[in-house]
């Protein structure tokens, strides 16, 4: 049986390694919460540039086929621009450029966000 000292609590080398211990993770986790704003804003462009991407295909659908033509539109913070490309009398291929800002990637790092990257997208209409 052990006699119980008078000495209750923590030693300060105790102490000092929790704090280190508690401080890594804080540190962690501000690093973290600052990587998934970034991932977030990031997400929202690319949302925000495939729906102007889509608008302008749904336009182009809408358009009766012997109406279609080149044109241009600003949607928001977006420029978008179509033409055709090669056509017949059964189809269209449509090439549809999106100006405005987005995400541009780079090797060995976070992507950044950039306001004027331009993409863009061919799309094939078809006679109804």
């Amino acid at each position: 049986m052990s006699i119980p000292s008078g000495r209750a609590g923590l030693s300060l080398v105790e102490v000092v390694v929790a704090m280190l211990v508690l401080t890594v993770g804080l540190l962690g986790l501000a690093a973290g919460t600052g990587w998934m704003i970034g991932s977030v804003e990031r997400a929202r462009i690319e949302t925000a540039r495939s729906a102007a991407l889509q608008t302008a295909i749904e336009q182009m659908k809408a358009t009766p086929f012997t109406q279609i033509t080149s044109g241009e539109v600003d949607d928001g913070p977006f420029t978008l621009s179509w033409s055709e490309i090669e056509g017949d009398s059964r189809s269209r291929l449509m090439q549809v450029v999106v100006t405005g800002p987005g995400v541009v990637r780079v090797s060995g790092g976070q992507p950044l966000i950039s306001t004027t990257v331009a993409d863009t997208v061919q799309y094939r209409v078809l006679r109804r």
